[in-house]
């Protein structure tokens, strides 16, 4: 087995770069995630869309699709460099994800699509207190939508699910992750070749 390359942030790259797809409800702490673990792995591209939609002028329902069409492209970009891209993104239509996979295949890279799970309580008490222009006004309906999308996403093979009850655990859980992954021999632009995997 070809072993990756040591990181200063402690963990191991392998020798492919990787997109991984953090996809989750609002407030499941995928861009959290996200954070920590891109800092262990320095010159890793944390993208987070929501960042690139907040740079796009205009109305919130229209910022949505350009902002995400703008990330792939920089994704590609960065992987074709020989390095990883995180993405903490809800995608709830499955029609959505091959965009990700394709970004990854034109870059000659590896796809690893993982789905946050995360206590209803502690995404209820999250948005609750978030903010964000294009989630203001995210009622009990537009989030139980949300939620019986991402389950159908969530049950197609080869996406990986992994539970956060808490940062440092799930950090550490999703290395493990994307080490099976990765073991699994998962081929450039597509996820694992297994059933789905849930890290806890």
């Amino acid at each position: 087995m070809t072993r990756g390359r040591a990181t200063p942030g402690g963990a191991e790259r392998p020798p492919e770069p990787r997109l991984v797809l953090l996809n989750g409800l609002p407030g499941a702490g995928k861009s959290t995630i996200a954070a920590a673990w891109s800092a262990r792995l320095p010159g890793t591209l944390n993208l987070d869309i929501d960042v690139v939609r907040s740079l796009i002028s205009g109305a919130a329902p229209d910022t949505a699709e350009p902002a995400r069409a703008l990330g792939l492209a920089m994704a590609v970009e960065h992987l074709r460099g020989g390095r990883d891209v995180v993405v903490p993104q809800l995608v709830a239509r499955a029609d959505q994800v091959p965009r990700f996979a394709d970004a990854a295949a034109t870059a000659g890279a590896r796809f690893v699509h993982v789905v946050v799970q995360t206590p209803e309580d502690l995404v209820a008490g999250r948005l609750a207190a978030d903010d964000a222009p294009h989630r203001r006004g995210l009622g009990p309906a537009a989030l139980a939508d949300y939620a019986a999308g991402l389950r159908e996403v969530a049950s197609r093979s080869g996406v990986l699910r992994l539970t956060n009850d808490s940062l440092g655990s799930a950090v550490g859980r999703l290395e493990g992750l994307l080490r099976a992954a990765r073991e699994q021999g998962a081929g450039p632009g597509g996820s694992a070749r297994t059933n789905p995997v849930t890290g806890r």
